[in-house]
């Protein structure tokens, strides 16, 4: 979204709650009304003279357009909640819309829809809430200890879920699932999760095997802070997606052996908003999934990318697998350098605590990870 669309945007959120706020006041018809529907409407026809549609995506207190959160504002906040409150998990809105959308959406926001709410041609509602095909934390699900005893059928099936994304199909979540939920079980019955993680030599697609590694790390921190139950699931579930934007860096750039040019870099850092917004179109979807991957490289004191509204908290998750990652890809050998021993990762994590990650977590990792290599 260019400056100015979003410019529009903010400028269109206000004027339509302000029409809105008239609307419960005096009437559709009142002029201050009016004034405010004519001037959302205006707003949303610049936001759509340079895009097909405006999709309002609504994930817990935050809400996106293209990947990016909107800023925060009472006004934001009242779409937010009436969303909520019509359980609306996204809005689009296409090219076309009129006076009678905008009355529609104003309603919404007026909670003063009397009916159920019904779509229009150019104003589609829909929900990102869970399904009943997320597989449960409790299931009885075949316990896989180790890199090498993952079933050669759920690795192909892996590998083509995270090939498809490129070419933006909907990310099938069940092999992902599975892959967790053995991981879960195997790592229940007091198997070392340290021996889980991919062998260096075998790490030749480095974003897959790097995500199943950060997976296996994030369960073990999970386990180790008291998780469990569906909420370690998705902790696994999130740390194995954190990655997937760079699906759609290309190959090139992903794998180049010198340093990046700035150019390079611009591109690279966009993995992480075109990763969240993937995830928020993938029907099942963890929220914190979609977070963690939004929020894995902010950083701990917010330094890092990309650039959030002041006031931004990093979700737990993500801070969660900020240490996994950033662990799994120190300690592994890249085309452009060498891998280090336990001991040198250890101690570079431990000087980045407080700045690039959460010192607490960070110390019980490391902890963690000790306790385990003395298994």
């Amino acid at each position: 979204m260019t400056p100015y669309a979003k410019e529009q945007l903010g400028m269109f959120i206000n004027n339509l709650v302000q029409a809105a706020k008239a609307m419960t006041l005096y009437s559709p018809e009142h002029r201050m009304t009016a004034a405010h529907a004519s001037r959302a409407l205006e707003n949303l026809n610049q936001i759509l003279a340079s895009q097909e549609t405006l999709k309002i995506i609504r994930l817990g207190a935050e809400l996106f357009v293209g990947g990016i959160p909107i800023e925060k504002s009472p006004l934001a906040d009242r779409l937010n909640q009436q969303m909520s409150r019509y359980g609306i998990g996204h809005i689009s809105i296409g090219r076309g819309a009129d006076s009678a959308d905008i009355l529609l959406l104003m309603q919404i926001v007026a909670n003063k829809v009397e009916q159920k709410l019904q779509p229009t041609l150019h104003l589609l509602f829909g929900t990102i809430d869970l399904d009943d095909t997320r597989i449960r934390p409790d299931d009885d699900s075949q316990a896989i200890p180790t890199y090498s005893a993952i079933p050669n059928e759920l690795m192909s099936q892996l590998s083509d879920d995270f090939e498809s994304c490129s070419s933006r199909e909907h990310f099938d979540l069940r092999g992902v699932m599975a892959l967790v939920a053995g991981f879960i079980t195997s790592f229940r019955r007091e198997s070392n999760p340290l021996l889980a993680l991919v062998p260096l030599r075998e790490m030749d697609e480095y974003t897959f095997t790097h995500s199943l590694d950060v997976c296996i790390l994030n369960i073990a921190q999970g386990m180790s802070l008291g998780y469990e139950g569906q909420i370690l699931h998705d902790i696994g579930i999130a740390a194995m997606l954190h990655d997937v934007g760079k699906q759609f860096v290309p190959k090139d750039v992903l794998n180049k052996p010198g340093e990046l040019t700035e150019e390079d870099w611009q591109t690279m850092r966009m993995h992480t908003v075109n990763g969240a917004n993937y995830l928020l179109n993938t029907p099942g979807m963890p929220r914190i999934a979609v977070m963690s991957a939004f929020e894995h490289h902010m950083k701990y004191d917010m330094s890092g990318y990309p650039k959030v509204p002041p006031g931004w908290q990093i979700n737990l998750c993500s801070q969660i697998t900020m240490v996994s990652d950033c662990f799994d890809a120190l300690r592994t050998r890249r085309v452009y350098k060498d891998a280090m021993d336990f001991e040198k990762v250890a101690g570079i994590m431990l000087e980045v605590a407080g700045t690039g990650l959460n010192p607490a977590l960070t110390l019980n990792f490391i902890k963690t990870l000790r306790k385990m290599g003395e298994q």
